[in-house]
């Protein structure tokens, strides 16, 4: 009997138990409930700031972002708006959200600058970062005729049949085909540096600047310009370039202030190779060199070392 009562007092205790875990967990699912329900009544975003823009107004922003006013702020995810801006406003280099609570939300935006303006090859501009990334193609007007007008606005005579023939054939014998022959490079933007001398493949606003696959000289061209323009803006030297010319075989040919030519290796330690160049600008051109006075800056000797000879 003793046994028995005791194996009904364990049972009790067993079913006692039982019961006050499940009240638990019960609890602490609408403990739960009532927070997440809370967090949507009370989280709602009321306010979207921004901070850090230049190139794009607020609401250009806010609207890229796709939050909406009465989004749940706890809710909203950071990396899908983050790759939102990124992806359409190309001026826009890094983003960062933050929440101030109850109600705010805080987009900073960090934009790029554009370092250069590069000729696609196709007659178009782009303005572009020292990174190589594209942030907008430039409409530039050549000031020349177009439409079979001259600057007159009078119509060109057609040509002769003959004269016809004879330029199709001078283009075949040169490997140009008339239709390139016919794309004129527009007046570049004025007050960037100018890099020709590629040909961009499929160029977009927001993408890296890239050539065709297989065009190997391009390709070493490119990677070169890539690594030159970092180099030359973190030893102070990008602001004093004019134009880089990237056409010669392997040599890349950078006006310097319109005052010096300088000649680079394709692939080579760019940042070595501007060291040595604020080299010879304070020891020899900024020092020695009259107002006027013009030169070359010659890289390309197997040596290594640097020639610097006036006109």
């Amino acid at each position: 009997m003793a046994t028995e009562r005791t194996r009904k007092h364990q049972s009790k205790r067993k079913n006692g138990g039982n019961l006050n875990g499940l009240y638990l967990a019960v609890s602490v699912v609408l403990i739960l409930a009532v927070i997440l329900g809370g967090s949507i009544v009370f989280f709602k975003i009321n306010t979207i700031e921004v901070e850090g823009n230049v190139h794009y107004t607020e609401e250009q922003i806010v609207d890229a972002s796709g939050v909406n006013l009465g989004d749940n702020l706890l809710l909203t995810r950071d990396p899908t708006v983050v790759a939102r801006l990124l992806t359409q406003l190309p001026y826009v280099s890094s983003v960062s959200l933050s929440h101030q609570l109850p109600d705010t939300l805080v987009i900073t935006v960090t934009e790029s600058d554009a370092q250069a303006a590069i000729y696609d090859g196709s007659g178009s501009w782009w303005l572009m970062d020292s990174s190589g990334k594209l942030l907008e193609q430039v409409d530039s007007d050549t000031g020349g005729a177009s439409d079979g007008e001259d600057s007159s606005g009078d119509l060109e005579p057609e040509p002769e049949a003959e004269e016809a023939d004879t330029s199709e054939a001078e283009a075949s014998s040169s490997g140009v085909t008339p239709e390139e022959e016919a794309v004129v490079m527009p007046d570049p933007p004025e007050g960037y540096l100018t890099i020709t001398g590629l040909t961009l493949a499929l160029p977009e606003a927001g993408s890296v600047i890239a050539v065709e696959d297989g065009e190997r000289s391009q390709s070493l061209m490119l990677e070169s310009l890539l690594n030159l323009l970092p180099a030359f803006q973190n030893r102070g030297l990008l602001d004093g370039v004019v134009s880089i010319d990237l056409s010669g075989e392997s040599v890349i040919i950078v006006n310097y202030q319109n005052r010096l030519t300088i000649r680079l290796l394709q692939d080579e330690d760019y940042d070595y190779k501007a060291k040595l160049i604020l080299g010879v600008l304070e020891s020899y051109v900024d020092t020695t060199w009259e107002e006027g006075d013009t030169g070359t800056l010659d890289l390309t000797f197997s040596d290594g070392d640097p020639r610097l000879t006036k006109d």
